[in-house]
């Protein structure tokens, strides 16, 4: 890696400035995951790809590691030594449902060209349910939508419009990456800290309900 970017920036004969290298830098760690076919991280992508090695030391420096996906023209980071954090529980089960319907698709053959799952709201509420036993309120579409939101920032899925004859508002396109960011080990790592968070949440609350019992 080089002490700063401008060498890479001269070798570039001003095709790219130094805030170019600078930012797509920003863009990988912010974003997570950078795709070739959208316009807001093109250019991002094209300058880590074209220089790997030196945006792979970068990101080594901070405990991550690059990884390309030739065919589908995409790039992310994962992290190279996990630590245990807290994670928002809704959000990690959103994830989790996600990740679980990208496998299901992609097991049947059901992905697009790009290497997207599509899935509607109708589907998404019943695997949700499935999985977790719980339900994900809809008719306050914020809430969907929000988790959506969250998924996005990472470049895990993105709200689409549904096709013409489809009543619901929308679609979910569940992105490729969701497959390398959210790893058959990632996922039985999550899996496994949710699992402990809501075994505490039950023990409290059982003791809640059981102090209340006492005092009536």
């Amino acid at each position: 890696m080089p002490r700063n970017w401008r060498t890479l920036a001269d070798a570039s004969n001003g095709i790219y400035e130094v805030d170019d290298f600078k930012q797509a830098l920003y863009q990988l760690i912010v974003h997570q995951c950078l795709y070739s076919r959208f316009n807001q991280q093109s250019t991002a992508f094209r300058i880590i790809s074209a220089h790997r090695r030196d945006f792979e030391e970068a990101v080594e420096l901070m405990g991550l590691r690059l990884g390309f996906n030739e065919r589908l023209e995409f790039c992310y980071v994962v992290p190279e030594v996990v630590k245990h954090t807290p994670l928002d529980t809704q959000d990690t089960l959103f994830l989790l449902v996600l990740r679980q319907l990208y496998h299901l698709r992609g097991s049947a053959g059901e992905l697009s060209d790009e290497g997207d799952a599509i899935v509607g709201i109708e589907e998404l509420v019943a695997t949700y349910r499935s999985m977790t036993g719980r339900t994900l309120e809809t008719k306050n579409q914020s809430l969907l939508k929000g988790l959506v939101k969250v998924a996005s920032r990472c470049g895990l899925a993105r709200l689409i419009d549904a096709p013409e004859d489809d009543p619901q508002p929308f679609a979910v396109a569940i992105l490729p990456a969701i497959a390398e960011v959210l790893s058959e080990h990632a996922v039985n790592r999550f899996g496994a800290h949710l699992k402990s968070s809501l075994i505490t949440t039950g023990d409290v609350n059982a003791s809640e309900k059981e102090g209340a019992r006492e005092d009536a």
